[in-house]
């Protein structure tokens, strides 16, 4: 009987327990997308982006020059010649796929750079407001695993703590898709 008793209480115990947990939700990548941090970023990385696509561009276009210049001195000049563009253009090729490579890791590289401090301030705002607030959980509905979305939507909460204009009704009005 006792056991039943303790077994009892624990449990009801852990429901009260489990009833005063304060849920959340926030859609963190529209949150940082708000951000007045991510859209200097964006457009910085656009610049930037925009530096490597004007010397791919400028390399491709040596590279077809190459390659035109060969098929109109294919029928005419001599063989060594002939092995000596095609090796400059080969060389030219692996140089754009190399700096093609290069390029990516670059961007990469300066995305992540330009990124990480906002995503930390974000999830560092949505801590803060979770603990003032005594919230036990605050999901992130813009990671597309939410079910249901229960519990409180913190967004306006967030802003108010990040200083940026409250954008929970534009996300409402979102079309459907």
């Amino acid at each position: 009987m006792t056991k039943k008793i303790t077994l009892l209480a624990l449990f009801c115990c852990a429901m009260i327990a489990t009833q005063a947990q304060k849920l959340g939700h926030i859609n963190g990548q529209m949150l940082v997308e708000h951000m007045p941090e991510y859209k200097t970023a964006y457009e910085e990385l656009n610049t930037y982006k925009k530096q490597y696509e004007d010397a791919l561009v400028a390399m491709q276009s040596e590279y077809e020059k190459l390659i035109a210049d060969f098929q109109k001195s294919e029928q005419t000049a001599p063989k060594v010649i002939l092995e000596t563009k095609a090796k400059e253009i080969e060389a030219k090729r692996q140089g754009i796929y190399d700096f093609q490579e290069q390029a990516s890791a670059d961007v990469s590289a300066e995305e992540q750079r330009k990124i990480e401090p906002i995503l930390t301030k974000a999830k560092q705002a949505i801590e803060d407001v979770a603990k003032a607030h005594s919230y036990t959980y605050v999901f992130d509905a813009g990671a597309g695993s939410m079910l249901y979305m229960g519990g409180d939507d913190v967004t306006k909460l967030v802003c108010t703590k990040l200083g940026i204009p409250d954008f929970t009704d534009e996300a409402k009005e979102a079309p459907k898709k």
